[in-house]
């Protein structure tokens, strides 16, 4: 399963953002590529502002659903809330190809198609938002506050889902993509390591100073024929932290950046720190944390046990331990939503598109998969079955797992349900610019080139210009 979506997102973060638009009379974009059908918005449509759409069991309304790719949870959804209202019509339109060197050209173009149809009121009435630039479809004003659609909807029922997931994907305040799904993020730990040299941290509460400390007293404990330590490289860990708390460096809805401040320039000492000492290395070596991201039960059952079966001389019991949180950051675990939709704001089908997105949340179409459901009642009968099963078998169909049964207890998922609660920071995933200007000028700073200080004004002034390009 975990092997499923690695997949899947390795071929999402090729597309820097993607959506379709309307296409009532079936369009479609030429590109070098025959394979590839791009659905683009309809140019003979009627201009004008919109009205919000009333439901009605009689009148015939279309909503235009605008995805990446094909997907059968969305095609399976569309079946079902066809057949219970038989006056609306799902349009389901997407970007379909084969993975090949003009699948990035052809998505640049999308991506323009798209931005163009929503800026002109001629996009899609819902769209998936995670690959694309939401932030500024809020600056601009593109997406419906579902917040307050919630706040006026008496038959949407908050309690019934993760509210630490839905209180924090806020933009200026509101929400304006709704998740269907959620993975969350931290650290597996070599607990062996740790409780057999008497190593104490609180996981809860630590910062990054904190963690240093603990890598720092953990590798003098390394055998002799292991070294131990953090697999990674300065400017990748840099960003690692960045995207940890990117919205306390970056606010794209107001154009603000604050990466020449104290905050980013501890930040990249720390990692320097970390480097010079070769506590992250790319090295092979025992890791005492690798950032790990978890989406089902399933998964954490397999990704906490299997170090238990690794070769003689390498096992090991893990734990699953919360990332360590910035200097005044509030405690908390990490997160990013998965299939998140938006509401165009100029649709004229708004109620409609609300009560399909309601629809796509609910026990009746949604089932165990990629990522934990922001719907609590079919996160608990992921976990009951787990229970009850009282296994999980690698999915590997080959290599060293390939076979492998691991035992689930009731300790292993109360620490999961534990660790889910109490998710509260989002990370920011989309592939973007900043993640590469934060790469290229961190580099001169950790070879020594140039200070903490002279690095953090170039990125600030990159970031500003690329925000307000």
């Amino acid at each position: 399963m975990k092997k499923a979506l690695l997949i899947m997102v390795t071929i999402i973060l090729m597309i820097s953002v993607s959506a379709c638009s309307r296409a009532d009379n079936g369009n479609t974009a030429q590109t070098p590529n025959e394979d590839m059908t791009i659905k683009v918005p309809d140019a003979n449509k009627t201009d004008g502002e919109k009205t919000e759409g009333t439901k009605s069991n009689n009148e015939k309304k279309t909503i235009v659903f605008s995805t990446y790719f094909p997907d059968d949870f969305y095609k399976n959804a569309k079946k079902k809330y066809e057949a219970k209202h038989p006056n609306i019509t799902i349009e389901l339109t997407y970007l379909e190809s084969d993975d090949g060197p003009e699948l990035q050209a052809a998505t640049e173009k999308f991506e323009k198609m798209t931005n163009t149809a929503m800026l002109s009121g001629k996009g899609p009435d819902l769209i998936q938002m995670d690959q694309l630039p939401m932030d500024k479809y809020v600056k601009n004003k593109l997406l419906a506050n579902i917040s307050e659609i919630i706040e006026n909807d008496p038959t949407f029922k908050k309690e019934q889902y993760f509210n630490n997931i839905l209180d924090n994907v806020k933009t200026n305040g509101g929400i304006y993509g709704m998740p269907l799904k959620f993975i969350v993020y931290g650290l597996m730990g070599d607990e062996t390591l740790i409780e057999k040299n008497g190593v104490k941290f609180d996981d809860k509460t630590w910062n990054w100073s904190q963690y240093t400390d603990v890598i720092r007293e953990l590798m003098k404990f390394g055998e002799k024929n292991s070294k131990y330590g953090v697999f990674s490289s300065p400017d990748a860990l840099l960003n690692e932290m960045v995207k940890d708390q990117y919205w306390a460096f970056v606010d794209e809805v107001n154009g603000k950046v604050n990466f020449d401040s104290e905050p980013f320039t501890t930040l990249l000492q720390q990692v320097k720190s970390l480097s010079d000492e070769r506590m992250i290395t790319q090295e092979q070596v025992h890791p005492l944390f690798r950032t790990v991201s978890i989406i089902s039960p399933t998964d954490y059952i397999i990704t906490l046990k299997e170090s238990e079966f690794y070769p003689k001389g390498y096992v090991f019991k893990s734990k699953l331990y919360d990332k360590p949180n910035a200097n005044g950051q509030q405690a908390g675990g990490y997160f990013r939503t998965y299939q998140t939709i938006g509401i165009n704001e100029k649709s004229s089908v708004k109620e409609e598109a609300w009560d399909f997105l309601k629809f796509m949340l609910s026990d009746e179409v949604q089932a165990p998969g990629t990522s934990f459901p922001l719907n609590k009642s079919l996160y608990e009968k992921q976990r009951q079955q787990l229970l009850e099963e009282g296994k999980v078998t690698a999915s590997q169909e080959m290599g060293a797992m390939s076979g492998k049964v691991f035992e689930v207890t009731a300790k292993d998922i109360q620490e999961l349900d534990q660790f889910i609660s109490e998710a509260t920071h989002p990370v920011a995933f989309r592939p973007s610019k900043v993640e590469e200007i934060i790469s290229e000028e961190s580099k001169a700073y950790f070879s020594g080139q140039k200070s903490a200080e002279v690095v953090a004004k170039l990125i600030q002034n990159r970031v500003t210009t690329f925000l307000n390009e």
